[in-house]
């Protein structure tokens, strides 16, 4: 046997180039899939393990045509409930003041544990909500601009009907 002139025991043996491609990409991909992992466990200890719903969540939907709605208002009227100067509970929505963009709707989810039916009637913006009693959904839209009284039509407490933060407060809409 003829000898090329090469001594076996000095020949490197050089891995090919494909296999160290091949070991980077795993190290890449192995150390994104641990970034991701880490990622959702922080989204589950954040937000847990509760469904969406369980917490109060304002949507913004665009339909054709319709205005955009905004923001979502949680209230509640309850009789006998908000102290006053004369030393008396009375009657009160829980969130009197309202901010409106001009011809955008606001939902009002309102719960009233009223036996008697309340309302939010500002006629001067075109405002006119029966709340019957029970929690029900309302929707709230003005469509011109400025600051607008509204107050409970209902016969009720006379102080409350009487005086700002119980049964009557402000609609802004700008």
């Amino acid at each position: 046997m003829a000898n090329s002139g090469q001594n076996p025991e000095t020949t490197e043996v050089v891995p090919p180039v494909t296999t160290k491609v091949t070991r980077g990409v795993s190290l890449v991909l192995g150390a994104v899939g641990v970034v991701l992992a880490l990622i959702a466990v922080d989204v589950v200890l954040i937000n847990g393990t509760q469904p969406a719903q369980a917490r109060p969540v304002t949507q913004v939907v665009k339909i054709s045509g319709a205005p955009t709605v905004q923001q979502t208002v949680d209230l509640t009227v309850s009789p006998g409930v908000k102290p006053g100067p004369d030393g008396k509970l009375h009657d009160a929505f829980s969130v009197t003041n309202f901010y409106v963009h001009v011809g955008q709707p606001v939902k009002l989810v309102i719960n009233n544990t009223d036996t008697a039916e309340h309302s939010i009637a500002a006629p001067d913006a075109g405002v006119m909500i029966m709340v019957k009693p029970g929690m029900h959904t309302y929707t709230l839209l003005v469509r011109k601009a400025g600051r607008f009284q509204w107050l409970c039509m209902m016969p009720c407490d006379p102080y409350s009907m009487a005086h700002d933060g119980y049964m009557r407060g402000y609609i802004t809409a700008s």
